[in-house]
């Protein structure tokens, strides 16, 4: 596994259409968890909002580009989930970690 100085410096040699997609996590849904996951569309939304110009396109071909060197996991063709790494990278890029997923542990039904 690369070191964290060695994931600063990929993270600070990214394309910005990358980071901005990364950066985005964080953003449209501050109090999200980690592998919490976003649809092409709301990235879009958001990038248009924003004033950025990144269209669905190229946010779905720069997520492939991201699953395929293992940062995000695309499910049901329209969900981009950030992997294990995605989130080191998010974290990274704005500085706020996303807590992991926790429930109670459920005691069993009475019988």
């Amino acid at each position: 596994m690369a070191s964290e100085q060695d994931l600063k410096e990929y993270v600070a040699s990214l394309d910005p259409i990358y980071t901005e997609i990364l950066k985005a996590f964080p953003r449209i849904e501050p109090h999200r968890k980690q592998g919490y996951g976003l649809a092409f569309q709301t990235l879009a939304g958001n990038f248009e909002n924003a004033k950025k110009p990144i269209s669905v396109g190229e946010i779905i071909l720069a997520c492939k580009e991201l699953e395929e060197n293992g940062i995000v996991k695309t499910k049901n063709r329209i969900f981009v989930h950030p992997t294990s790494l995605g989130e080191k990278m998010i974290t990274l890029i704005t500085g706020n970690e996303a807590p992991e997923l926790t429930v109670p542990k459920l005691k069993p039904p009475p019988k």
